[in-house]
């Protein structure tokens, strides 16, 4: 039977990164907060190897989404990394990327192929220094006459209505949840990092717009929450807030996933 599966190893502000794979393809979306010895055993216990991933794609050039150790990896294992031009130069810059040490594929805002999905690109409102050119994805595969579709979207301050309809219909999503408005005002008011992040509520309202408007029914069976702050966010708050708003609208059928710091989710299947 053939298969999609996801699975977050990382996700928080000091490392993400994201595995999708099928039977014969596989990527990473952003690597970073994690080493060769840690991703190495997390493949393993996720059954997926190395040689099995096709591309690294980069949302950004912030260091807790590519860092050195996406670079050893890459190397280590042969893996092309997929990133937008402007992001690289940033990025080549400030960790004094040699070229040629593996292979560098710049995609651009147009849909692409890596061995069996296909990767469709959309701008996400994310700033501060080194971000480059943000982007969020969505993955699809189709295979005789099954499709699947899977959305990520992480670092961006807001979600506009472009975006919604890119995810529309994705039966998996991994979502930023960054933090709680009101425990950020409290604890960081005069901070402004976080109000580059999405919060709760607009989580909840993301949601809902993206499920109100798909046809499949089986849209947002799986939705990761990810990027949750340590310090401005709880996870009983955020399931909560989540949970009631899109309750409110009489969607129930969301499997709400977090994810963690330093270690990787369930594995989630979409059949």
């Amino acid at each position: 039977m053939a298969y999609l599966k996801v699975c977050v190893l990382r996700s928080s502000s000091s490392g993400n990164c994201t595995a999708i794979w099928t039977a014969k393809s596989g990527i990473l979306i952003d690597c970073a907060g994690i080493d060769l010895e840690e991703i190495e055993e997390d493949l393993r216990d996720i059954e997926l190897y190395p040689s099995q991933i096709n591309g690294i794609v980069i949302t950004h050039g912030h260091e807790d989404h590519i860092c050195k150790n996406t670079f050893k990896i890459a190397g280590r294992y042969d893996i092309p990394i997929y990133i937008h031009h402007d992001t690289y130069q940033i990025v080549k810059k400030r960790y004094r990327v040699k070229d040629h040490q593996f292979e560098i594929i710049h995609h651009t805002e147009r849909p692409f192929i890596i061995n069996e999905l296909k990767i469709m690109p959309f701008k996400t409102f994310h700033g501060g220094g080194y971000v480059g050119k943000p982007f969020g994805f969505c993955i699809e595969y189709k295979h005789e006459d099954s499709y699947r579709k899977v959305g990520f979207l992480t670092d961006t301050s807001k979600v506009i209505d472009s975006m919604i309809r890119m995810l529309h219909d994705c039966q998996c999503l991994i979502i930023e949840c960054n933090h709680d408005t009101e425990l950020a005002q409290e604890r960081s008011p005069n901070q402004s990092t976080w109000r580059e992040h999405l919060n709760n509520e607009a989580v909840a309202e993301a949601l809902i717009k993206i499920k109100n408007g798909s046809t499949d029914s089986l849209a947002l069976k799986h939705v990761f929450l990810a990027h949750i702050s340590e310090r401005h966010n709880e996870s009983g708050t955020l399931i909560n807030r989540i949970s009631d708003g899109i309750r409110k609208e009489n969607i129930t059928d969301c499997n709400l996933i977090l994810t963690h710091r330093a270690k990787r989710t369930q594995i989630k299947e979409i059949l």
